[in-house]
């Protein structure tokens, strides 16, 4: 459904850990989740003029009490785009079509 998240004003920006960077997907943090898609839902994301079909993901994690959930989106498939290096920022935002636009921060 196009525009249906682009109400995002602030970009979601990311410095790549070592875990995003040997998996190929970009963690999201608890305060922008309302700004994403549901877990498992499609959605765009375009790297310059490339678009890729993507989705996110919700895992159920226990590294520090109590359990909870990381969520993230794949993004691999974008990597011979984007520097996917640990320590990279990585910044995305929803276009009014409702593809999300990353690009290095």
């Amino acid at each position: 459904m196009p525009g249906r998240y682009a109400a995002t004003v602030k970009p979601h920006r990311r410095k790549l850990s070592r875990e995003d960077s040997d998996t190929g997907t970009i963690l999201i943090t608890k305060d922008r989740w309302s700004a994403f898609p549901a877990p498992m839902e499609e959605f765009t994301i375009r790297v310059g003029r490339r678009r890729f079909a993507t989705r996110i993901v919700a895992e159920d994690c226990v590294c520090v009490p109590p359990a909870h959930q990381h969520i993230h989106f794949e993004a691999g498939h974008s990597r011979p785009l984007l520097d996917f290096r640990r320590g990279a920022i990585v910044e995305g935002e929803f276009s009014r079509a409702g593809a999300l636009l990353i690009r290095h921060g």
